[in-house]
């Protein structure tokens, strides 16, 4: 199934189970139609980088596929998928909170994907049911967003952004030392390609055997295969990748935990169970869903 997009350029249609792929655009997208019939990773992946906060995939424990992008940019907090179908929107509150707690839980216990079963349960009970909604966005882009993550040049390994305005959350990286040869430039191309081609359930040894991991992190029931040059990481357990995460909590909650602060946070409510109310309440309004498909929309060729 291809998305239904509320757009006047057409975008090809991304492979069912690639997490990033690329995609030439005409400019800047101000707005996104999306519905039940709707390709989840075509939308992830197309939110623009100035307005995504964070996204991920992953299988539940009862064996679904569940897909999530959260916004620092208009109404929507963020966009829950379930089996590649669009099934809730959650507010601004409920997604701050889900991202600064799961990375205070990176931070000062383990990944929060080791709880993932649990914390996915506490997303998809704080989203409201929907089946269409458009997404509106301004171009701006916030501290959060995760084009500004990796430009940040405290995360040194992580170089910065080229071709900025070819694939929105496409993000290709450079080599950080601009006297690497174009062999080694094409070798890592490749690469980012190659990672990007890995899906949950995909092997652990198949993750190494594209390159080894930059950076790990273990925990009881399952490591994490972090490839901060590429702004990704994967959660291992029992030997297949369970989660895959964009950036890395892994990388942010050792290097910029900042990120994950919010003033007057209880951050002991940070559990996979009390994290919605560990956040302060903030005026936002509610996203702007419907029951209907958006009217007029085109789809990706």
């Amino acid at each position: 199934m291809l998305p239904a997009l509320a757009l006047s350029i057409s975008y090809p249609a991304l492979a069912a189970n690639n997490v990033d792929q690329p995609t030439k655009t005409t400019g800047p997208i101000k707005s996104l139609a999306v519905d039940q019939k709707s390709d989840a990773r075509y939308v992830i992946t197309t939110v623009p980088q100035e307005s995504a906060m964070e996204r991920f995939e992953m299988k539940d424990a009862q064996g679904r596929n569940i897909a999530y992008v959260a916004m620092t940019d208009g109404d929507v907090g963020g966009l829950v998928f379930v089996d590649n179908k669009l099934t809730g929107a959650v507010s601004k509150q409920d997604a701050l909170a889900f991202y600064s707690c799961r990375g205070y839980a990176s931070a000062t216990k383990y990944h929060w994907a080791k709880d993932a079963n649990a914390w996915i349960d506490g997303l998809l009970a704080a989203s409201q049911p929907t089946s269409a909604i458009t997404l509106q966005f301004s171009g701006k882009s916030s501290w959060r967003s995760i084009v500004e993550v990796v430009n940040n040049p405290s995360l040194s390994q992580i170089g910065s952004l080229v071709d900025i305005g070819t694939n929105p959350l496409g993000i290709l990286r450079k080599l950080n030392n601009a006297r690497e040869s174009m062999a080694e430039r094409e070798l890592f191309e490749k690469t980012r390609l190659r990672l990007m081609e890995v899906t949950t359930g995909t092997s652990e040894g198949k993750v190494a055997e594209i390159i080894k991991p930059e950076d790990v992190s273990f925990a009881v029931g399952g490591l994490v295969m972090a490839y901060p040059r590429f702004s990704i990481e994967y959660f291992i357990a029992d030997g297949t990748v369970k989660a895959i995460q964009q950036p890395s909590f892994h990388v942010l909650s050792h290097k910029q935990a900042a990120l994950f602060y919010v003033t007057n946070a209880k951050w002991e409510m940070c559990t996979p169970e009390n994290w919605r109310n560990a956040m302060p309440v903030v005026n936002v309004q509610a996203p702007a869903v419907s029951t209907t498909p958006p009217a007029q929309t085109t789809e990706p060729k």
